[in-house]
């Protein structure tokens, strides 16, 4: 059980630095803006959502994913209209200043956010199916239903500590960018989300196609 708790961290922690995803990239866009607790949050409901596929995946929930079709392309939609809005949104983001003290955003408005998206991303399930399948394959881990519990909890804890240190990252070198760079890096994350958004969008349409 300790062996499942620490791979599934370790998982999480090494998966979650690219900064590609749309939880990195809200995450890092709230440290640019110098709203750390709303990115911490967006992180920690993200965290959990994705710590919820990594049991799945686990327990071997690939299989129940492709008997119900509809849930993929529906999720996909949902996924590319939120995160076009968020692109919108952080497009038109005015500019940013350093010198603000930071903004005390409520949590729950972040975490479900974090929640959301995570969740309307159910090919993140084939990811940690791919990942659960690896560790199969080691043998380090016997795949039984006790594992799946630990193996997921291991890698919200991951997850959560990686974007805990990009925040502190962002945190402490932020002071050395100006108004102006700080405000490009936003709608820089803004087409970067509506890059995502166009994404799932074709993917959705490929779906309905074939």
């Amino acid at each position: 059980m300790v062996v499942a708790l620490i791979i599934g961290f370790l998982f999480g922690f090494i998966g979650s630095m690219p900064v590609a995803g749309p939880i990195a990239v809200l995450v890092f866009a709230r440290g640019v803006e110098n709203r750390h607790k709303s990115g911490l949050f967006i992180a920690l409901g993200g965290a959990l959502a994705e710590g919820i596929y990594a049991f799945l995946a686990f327990w071997g929930f690939a299989a129940l994913l492709a008997k119900y079709s509809f849930i993929m392309p529906a999720s996909r939609a949902a996924a590319a209209v939120v995160l076009t809005a968020l692109g919108v949104v952080f497009l038109r983001r005015k500019t940013v200043q350093k010198d603000v003290p930071p903004t005390e955003d409520g949590w729950r408005s972040g975490f479900m956010l974090g929640f959301t998206i995570t969740a309307l991303n159910p090919t993140l399930i084939a990811t940690w199916t791919a990942a659960a399948t690896t560790l199969f394959s080691t043998g380090w881990v016997k795949f039984e239903p006790a594992m799946a519990l630990p193996f997921g909890g291991g890698a919200i804890i991951g997850i959560a500590s990686w974007f805990g240190l990009l925040l502190y990252l962002v945190r402490r070198y932020r002071g050395r960018f100006s108004n102006d760079s700080l405000t490009r890096i936003i709608r820089v994350m803004g087409v970067f989300l509506l890059g995502i958004a166009a994404y799932f969008a074709v993917l959705f349409v490929r779906t309905m196609l074939a």
